[in-house]
């Protein structure tokens, strides 16, 4: 097991770098500002109504995958990002269940500074099971610079939680203090990852840096057949301009990760080939025919 490995299955959390390349993350901060004012936009507060969201609560505003932007889509969907939750799930057949970026902003809402708690709350129906084939995996992608003062996410290593009730998702400072002064701040430069696992206490911050801005990308796998686990369903979206805008570019391992029926699947007949191709005309069925015939 490699020491990042290790460390997310000990302490819950790890921030890597240098696992997504410069280009993709820049060509991803160039679709912001369509979503969110600027650092300076909202310190100069030049549309009051765009940045009063984010004076109550940043996570008002929270656009979701499928981006109109191909850039985030392609970080959301990233061979790499796809690779690394095969590595920390430790299986091949897994699925997205969740892709969404956010702004917070220097001196903003005040809602911003969150309780320590678990994510297993509001991603699944039931608890957490740690081995393989039960774990899910949980991603911030930086795309600012992540310091103590720009809102870096507080996390409280699993060695120190391990006598907590499961069914305590959030925790109040007054009983846990202690935890409250073991807390680390997830810190990186835009382009880092925070990979944490869902039963590790941490919690989310208001920004102090006066005139500053911190965007990220949030994604989230899980092994394939867990019913129980989940945020977003993606036939949903499936009628929208942002999802055809996708599919017409699409590969094989991306829409695999959604749940599209794989090539060699039984659903897949001359019927529903031609159908599909009727439905994205630009999608290239070439390996879905193929593995068709192959079958």
């Amino acid at each position: 097991m490699n020491t990042d490995k290790q460390r997310w299955e000990e302490d819950g959390w790890v921030v890597l770098e240098g696992v997504l390349p410069p280009d993709a993350i820049a060509a991803a901060q160039e679709a912001l500002p369509p979503l969110f004012p600027t650092a300076e936009e909202f310190a100069n507060d030049v549309d009051p109504a765009r940045n009063e969201p984010f004076r109550v609560d940043s996570h008002m505003v929270i656009p979701r995958f499928p981006f109109e932007s191909r850039a985030l889509n392609d970080l959301v969907l990233h061979d790499r990002i796809i690779s690394l939750a095969e590595e920390y799930l430790e299986m091949t057949d897994i699925r997205l269940y969740q892709g969404m970026v956010s702004a917070k902003y220097g001196l903003g809402a005040l809602e911003d500074e969150q309780l320590l708690h678990v994510d297993y709350g509001n991603h699944t129906l039931v608890v957490p099971r740690p081995e393989v084939g039960y774990q899910q995996l949980e991603l911030f992608i930086y795309l600012s610079d992540v310091t103590p003062e720009s809102a870096a996410t507080r996390m409280v290593s699993r060695t120190l939680t391990g006598d907590i009730p499961i069914n305590r998702s959030y925790l109040s400072p007054e009983e846990y203090d202690h935890l409250y002064q073991a807390e680390v701040p997830a810190t990186g430069p835009a382009g880092s990852i925070l990979v944490y696992r869902p039963d590790v206490y941490h919690r989310g911050v208001r920004m102090t840096q006066p005139g500053g801005a911190r965007f990220m990308l949030h994604v989230s796998y899980k092994p394939a057949n867990t019913d129980w686990l989940g945020s977003q369903a993606w036939p949903g979206a499936a009628e929208g301009l942002e999802w055809n805008m996708f599919m017409h570019r699409a590969d094989v391992r991306q829409l695999s990760v959604l749940g599209f029926p794989p090539p060699g699947h039984a659903y897949w007949t001359p019927a529903t080939l031609e159908g599909v191709q009727l439905r994205y005309p630009l999608l290239d069925m070439t390996p879905w025919s193929e593995g068709m015939a192959a079958r």
